[in-house]
């Protein structure tokens, strides 16, 4: 009898455990979703709600986000030494206040290639090790580059030999835009490249020792056209199933911009079931379209914002396409929604899909002198949600001067981090900002606790699972030994990972 008990026991204290993740998940913020969080950097000199950085002696811009999974916030981009820009990063505790155990003071500053290095992004791997990407500028052209961080801010010496790679992938200027980390550890940058006299899209994956994996493309490197001139890819997805999104902004043939988007293959060749060609041209408003973000929804559809022009002002606007690369109409009827903000020009530069399926575009708004962080919210629709702070939109100033926010991050609990950079006492003087809204309870009844999707929910495989996930495991040991059922829906990492994150919330899964 005992020796029954105890396995039922374990099992009942299992079940418990995944209960539990997804009760964590599914835990309401007291605040008015899109009112600023009284109780974050509430000692701060610009008030309850509001964080402010100085990193180096001059500008700084913070161009990405990073959530860490103690909630450590990291913000991310470039700062000014005196002569040139490094890369640089601050990282907060969970209350709004420096990490002091982070490089100095809370505070890194790397310089990168032969002049100024400019992070565009961001991420976390399973270890901790940090890892800041964009461009470097050498003697004449500009690279890829990557460097590698220690949980603790110091560089990793294991990544390259110095803890910095710099790749040049096109004749002369590439930039780097993005960064994905494949569950496999590797690294995928997507940017553009000078190709031929115009810019390409272009990306490159790296091992994670920061060799260029030759798996990809042959050379670890890929350049495709899209348009018929210049291509600026801005950001990138990758998908459950390995393939790679790049997404960002390409001349129609008028000289104006469209959205546009291509989809690779894991080898790195164009994916021709995405449009039938691999790439797809979008217009959204009247002339000039930016696209500056892309998700992927749970459905595998592919939402692409960023800014269109109205034939006044620009505003922010949004593309949801579905997995074929063909619009889906049910998103605001076309495909297609645009929504002004502020009183001038808006400039979206970034989106996050809650698990509800609401989307958030966050970004920079004028206010008649001066710009502003703003943000909206759309129901899965594209109707704007008008519990998002009684309107569905939010604006907030931040310094005293120009406020322009350039990432953004959901948490658990779902409040709403947006960082940037701000003027702050000296009007020519930029630094490192942050604002966090409450967003509201992200329940979301697509979470259920039969993890695997065979209509049960069992102590050998999905609360097996949940408790390697709440001990901080990833990758192929999630689901070593775990027996799935013929009919599992979700029997690999990669579609559990996608499933925890898009649909449970845990966005703080590697």
């Amino acid at each position: 009898m005992i020796s029954l008990l105890r396995p039922l026991a374990r099992a009942a204290a299992l079940i418990c455990l995944g209960i539990a993740i997804l009760a964590h998940v599914t835990q309401a913020t007291p605040g008015q979703p899109g009112t600023l969080d009284a109780t974050w950097a509430s000692m701060g000199p610009l008030g309850p709600g509001k964080l402010i950085g100085p990193v180096g002696p001059g500008a700084d811009t913070a161009n990405a986000l990073l959530l860490q999974p103690d909630n450590n916030i990291v913000l991310a981009g470039q700062c000014y030494n005196g002569s040139t820009y490094d890369f640089c990063a601050m990282r907060f505790l969970p209350t709004g206040v420096p990490d002091t155990s982070f490089g100095s003071t809370g505070k890194v500053t790397t310089p990168m290639g032969t002049s100024s290095g400019y992070a565009n992004a961001v991420l976390q791997q399973p270890d901790g090790k940090i890892l800041l990407a964009g461009s470097c500028i050498g003697t004449s052209n500009s690279d890829f580059c990557i460097v590698r961080y220690m949980p603790n801010g110091a560089l990793d010496a294991s990544f390259n030999g110095n803890g910095k790679v710099i790749t040049s992938v096109g004749a002369s200027t590439d930039n780097a835009a993005a960064a994905l980390l494949q569950p496999d550890g590797k690294i995928v940058l997507a940017g553009q490249c000078v190709n031929g006299g115009n810019l390409d899209f272009c990306a490159v994956r790296y091992l994670p020792s920061g060799v260029l994996d030759m798996s990809f493309n042959g050379t670890g490197k890929v350049i495709a056209a899209v348009g018929l001139s210049d291509d600026i890819a801005t950001t990138a997805l990758l998908q459950p199933d390995g393939k790679i999104v790049v997404a960002g902004y390409c001349v129609n043939g008028s000289n104006f911009f469209d959205f546009c988007a291509a989809r690779y293959l894991a080898n790195g060749s164009l994916d021709s079931s995405f449009n039938g060609i691999g790439t797809i041209i979008t217009p959204v408003g009247t002339s000039f379209d930016y696209a500056t973000a892309a998700l992927l929804q749970h459905d595998g559809k592919i939402v692409v914002t960023g800014r269109c022009f109205n034939s006044v002002n620009d505003d922010f606007c949004a593309v949801r396409y579905l997995n074929t690369g063909a619009l889906d109409t049910s998103f605001n009827g076309t495909g297609k929604v645009i929504t002004p903000v502020g009183a001038g020009d808006d400039s979206a530069t970034a989106a996050l899909l809650q698990p509800d399926g609401k989307l958030v575009l966050t970004g920079y708004c004028n206010n008649g002198s001066n710009t502003d962080f703003c943000a909206l919210r759309y129901l899965p629709t594209g109707a704007l949600d008008v519990t998002f702070n009684g309107t569905g939109k939010v604006t907030t100033a931040v310094g005293d001067g120009n406020d322009s926010a350039f990432a953004a991050l959901l948490q658990p609990d779902g409040k709403l981090v947006l960082a940037g950079s701000c003027n702050y006492v000296n009007a020519s003087l930029a630094v490192f900002c942050a604002v966090r809204y409450d967003g509201g309870p992200l329940g979301n009844q697509n979470c259920m606790p039969d993890l695997d999707g065979d209509g049960r929910f069992l102590a050998t495989t999905d609360a097996l699972i949940y408790t390697r996930v709440a001990l901080g495991i990833t990758g192929p040991a999630v689901i070593s030994g775990v027996t799935f059922a013929p009919n599992a829906t979700r029997n690999t990492w990669p579609l559990i990972r996608d499933y925890l994150i898009t649909q449970c919330g845990l966005t703080l899964l590697q």
